[in-house]
């Protein structure tokens, strides 16, 4: 959401200005101005495949829980007026508050080659909802698929879950709207029944088909002067191509808070990667108030991200819920500052085709610079907003960054909670594109009859600065194909003796890689990177493989029966020739793990 209050409150406005002299060296840094790409790619399909069983080939155990108390819907409508994006959803823990089934012991049935599961959770009243659960380690990965008690006839999946490395932290499964929602878990029938916990609900008050309008409260949609896209008359081609990179996010916490924002994709300087980077404010994920969030912790949001690509109106003023599509797999995070308010992640999914990566601009913006917004206030249909930037001014703890934010007035449309994350953009005149420059982070309460006498609206928005944050970001932006040195070597942990990661360099840069490691049950397991790409001169990622095929004592290799199947990914970082980490994703589940070159 947009940081934001009727008053200022525990916020200093400005600490002070800096005027145009006192920067105008700053803006000599000639750092990059890119261009933006469309996104190639495979269309999801416009029809949702269903469950693997129907109600009547098998009903679904039921788990209710009690309607929520006044109180509970009160804290959610108290908790907008304080927090740092919008919430619409709250935790409700399942041992509290269930009043009819468990969560603790799910009943199998077995179907063909597959032990089947089927729970229905409802938590009455809800718009939406979504399901936290805690996973065990298994041999073998199972499958996930859940529908929505509004539609039971669509459901988002399958997703692969759990396998050999198990989970520890609560997964959320997808959004899915209605009060009630469907989860299948199909494992192999081969394999021991698999652990799987229900935990947590998220009551969410709102849904995709309301354009996210909190039924449990009197906010509405977003205020009447807010412009629709598809309002905007003679749009430029590079407007609508900005307006297909702003997706419409949502976030659930480990404790149930599903929380709402906005990002943008961003292209890097390799045309044709096609990496899903986002961009928004790092406020849309951080904790209220400190202790602030770690980077683990932050991992832990970021695997809860659900992204909605082309939220928007399709004629002008239009209410009827567009044709949108929605990711559910995550994110990995990059980075984030807390006193610049940045946020940088990489969606773990492809995006949809028919969305962009939009371009940017590493450089300073001139004071006196016309801009565009392009939002989803309260979580309503893609917005457009103009204006202009007024200043650079400092902002109070704990949005003190040195450097500053860019203060801007509107002059059409403006922003609320809900918009925050979103792209500060500015036009080229010599590219015909729009160009990121900042994320929304603070400001006022805006009221469409309040005006100044030249025409903007009275308020002021502030926006960080992605030509402070590109330091922190270029990383993966200016991606090189070549790597600073060669990592061939065994790796491994000295406090976890025991597993290890042996990797060979190949002189075209290009990594092979196995990982020795263990299974839930103590066996050994052994995962096959075959390949991939450096997405930066000290970082590394490539597909994960585990493999199987015949004995070592069969009297014959029959290669008919080796088998590469594809379980998740690895990315390997380099701090220095003999130090690093890597990040995993084996069959839904996420880890990080320090390593050193094994000295002889």
């Amino acid at each position: 959401m947009k940081r934001f209050a009727a008053r200022l409150q525990g916020f200093t406005r400005f600490l002070f200005a800096i005027g145009l002299a006192a920067t105008a060296t700053a803006w000599a840094q000639n750092l990059p101005i890119v261009s933006g790409e469309p996104v190639v790619g495979t269309p999801k399909a416009a029809q949702a495949p269903g469950l693997l069983t129907t109600e009547e080939e098998m009903p679904a155990r039921r788990l209710r829980l009690a309607a929520p108390s006044r109180a509970e819907l009160s804290f959610a409508d108290k908790a907008d007026a304080a927090a740092k994006r919008v919430k619409i959803g709250f935790g409700r823990e399942v041992a509290v508050h269930a009043v009819e089934g468990t969560g603790d012991k799910l009943a199998w049935s077995s179907v063909g080659e597959w032990r089947i599961a089927k729970l229905r959770v409802q938590s009455p009243g809800a718009a939406s909802l979504r399901v936290g659960l805690r996973i065990g380690a298994t041999r073998q990965p199972w499958v996930l698929r859940v529908a929505g008690s509004d539609d039971e006839s669509k459901s988002l999946g399958p997703l692969r879950m759990a396998g050999p490395l198990g989970q520890a932290e609560t997964y959320w499964t997808p959004l899915t709207e209605g009060d009630a929602q469907v989860i299948e878990i199909a494992s192999p029938a081969s394999q021991p029944e698999p652990f799987v916990q229900v935990a947590t609900v998220s009551h969410v008050v709102a849904s995709p088909s309301s354009q996210f309008r909190k039924t449990a409260s009197d906010i509405g949609r977003s205020e009447t002067c807010n412009i629709d896209v598809a309002c905007v008359s003679n749009p430029p081609q590079g407007l609508l191509n900005a307006a297909n990179a702003v997706v419409h996010m949502l976030a659930t916490k480990p404790s149930g808070g599903s929380f709402l924002c906005t990002g943008t994709l961003l292209v890097d300087l390799h045309p044709g990667d096609q990496i899903p980077y986002l961009l928004s404010a790092n406020h849309c994920f951080e904790a209220d108030s400190a202790p602030y969030y770690t980077a683990q912790q932050m991992q832990q949001v970021a695997s809860s991200l659900n992204t909605f690509f082309f939220f928007s109106a399709a004629t002008c003023n239009s209410l009827a819920t567009p044709p949108y599509v929605q990711r559910f797999n995550g994110a990995t995070y990059l980075h984030h500052s807390l006193s610049q308010d940045v946020l940088f992640l990489r969606l773990n999914e492809w995006a949809p085709a028919g969305a962009f990566l939009a371009g940017w601009d590493a450089n300073p913006v001139p004071i006196g610079t016309s801009i565009t917004v392009l939002h989803h206030p309260y979580g309503d249909l893609k917005k457009y907003t103009s204006g202009t930037v007024r200043a650079l001014e400092t902002l109070s703890s704990p949005l003190n960054a040195p450097t500053g934010y860019w203060r801007a007035e509107y002059n059409q449309g403006i922003t609320e909670p809900g918009s925050s994350g979103s792209a500060l953009l500015s036009f080229s005149s010599t590219t015909g594109q729009y160009h990121v420059r900042g994320t929304l982070s603070y400001g006022n309460i805006f009221v469409c009859s309040s005006r100044q006498t030249n025409g903007y609206y009275v308020g002021n928005d502030w926006y960080s600065r992605f030509d402070v944050a590109y330091a922190d970001v270029r990383q993966w932006l200016e991606a090189t194909s070549l790597p600073d040195f060669d990592v061939t070597d065994l790796w491994f942990d000295p406090s976890e003796s025991g597993w290890g990661m042996n990797l060979t360099q190949h002189p075209s840069g290009n990594v092979f890689g196995v990982w020795y490691t263990y299974a839930a049950d103590s066996g050994p397991l052994w995962l096959v990177m075959t390949g991939g790409s450096w997405v930066t001169s000290r970082t590394f990622t490539g597909a994960l493989y585990r493999t199987s095929g015949p004995g070592y004592n069969q009297p014959t290799f029959d290669p008919a029966r080796v088998k590469l199947n594809p379980v998740g990914s690895i990315t390997l970082n380099f701090s220095d020739a003999n130090t690093g980490s890597f990040t995993w994703v084996v069959d839904g589940v996420q880890g990080t793990k320090a390593i050193i070159r094994q000295g002889f």
